[in-house]
């Protein structure tokens, strides 16, 4: 997946937020829109309320004038970003900027889009797809 491999090329990422940055990049990619959608409105939701601001300039400097969003709301916020990501594929990430890091680590944890890794995916750590090939006297 290539959609956020500026940051681990360029090493302006420490370890743990390479592996949400692909995580998150995984969500995008594979979550259905009203996925996607939770998962954003549940991330912007975190964000402080500047943070919402920054993001609702960015989002109207980002779509058409009809698409911006009307309030700060995460709600609001996760509806134009959802909408802008499926309009142009890899767009949030851009939209995004110096956010992209605190949203992809809010998706990532979020319950629903941990559902949406295969079963090795969402670890932090390869122990799960270790684990996974580890059959031991189960089976």
């Amino acid at each position: 997946m290539a959609l956020f491999g500026r940051h681990r090329e360029h090493g302006s990422t420490p370890d743990g937020t390479a592996a949400a940055l692909e995580r998150y990049e995984y969500v995008l990619a594979t979550a259905q829109p009203d996925q996607q959608y939770a998962v954003h409105a549940e991330a912007f939701g975190r964000l402080t309320d500047a943070e919402r601001e920054e993001l609702r300039t960015r989002l109207t400097e980002a779509v058409a004038p009809g698409d911006a969003p009307i309030d700060a709301r995460p709600e609001t916020l996760a509806r134009v970003a959802t909408d802008a990501e499926r309009a142009a594929s890899g767009s949030l990430a851009r939209i995004l900027g110096p956010l992209l890091p605190t949203v992809a680590a809010v998706v990532v944890a979020s319950p629903l889009a941990i559902a949406l890794f295969p079963y090795d995916y969402g670890a932090v750590t390869g122990q799960w797809a270790e684990d996974a090939e580890d059959d031991g006297g189960f089976f």
